[in-house]
């Protein structure tokens, strides 16, 4: 859930249940939440928080596996209007501090291109994106120095009528 709260001032909360079932050891689940908040700091600067899992939600009874705690500090800065520049600090329970960086450049006004780079997994990814009358979608690829190349999809459908 989601709401404007001023013209400087966008907020969230979201509520997950998680359930993981392996053959033989049966069934763990647990419900978390996640809250996020962005601030327009000026037309152009924008900065958000956002934390997931701030309980440490346990997925097992015995309490030895659980969900990660994730808090995330960004920053967004709308260079011109076809680029956009942006960072976020990622820190994950139990790992170390991540930098994730990333640049969008609109090639027309309905299609960008994107590129970033994680520092913690070294993790880099490309993308182009279309804006059409019912949505977007996102094409893009990543590349992980373990899990190889992974190729990614993004449907986005407007449900309001313009």
């Amino acid at each position: 859930y989601a709401r404007k709260i001023s013209s400087v001032i966008d907020a969230g909360v979201k509520f997950n249940y998680h359930s993981v079932k392996v053959a033989g050891y049966g069934t763990s689940s647990a419900v978390n939440f996640e809250l996020g908040t962005i601030l327009h700091l000026t037309d152009k600067l924008h900065t958000g928080l956002h934390i997931y899992n701030p309980t440490s939600s346990k997925l097992s009874k015995s309490g030895n596996e659980k969900l990660a705690a994730i808090y995330r500090f960004g920053l967004g800065y709308e260079a011109s209007k076809n680029v956009f520049v942006s960072t976020e600090i990622v820190k994950q329970e139990d790992k170390d501090m991540s930098v994730n960086a990333g640049l969008q450049y609109n090639l027309h006004e309905k299609v960008f291109l994107r590129a970033g780079i994680s520092t913690l997994s070294n993790n880099s990814y490309l993308g182009l994106g279309l804006r059409l009358n019912f949505g977007r979608i996102d094409i893009n690829a990543a590349y992980h120095p373990q899990l190889g190349f992974t190729p990614g999809v993004l449907l986005i459908i407007n449900m309001k009528k313009s």
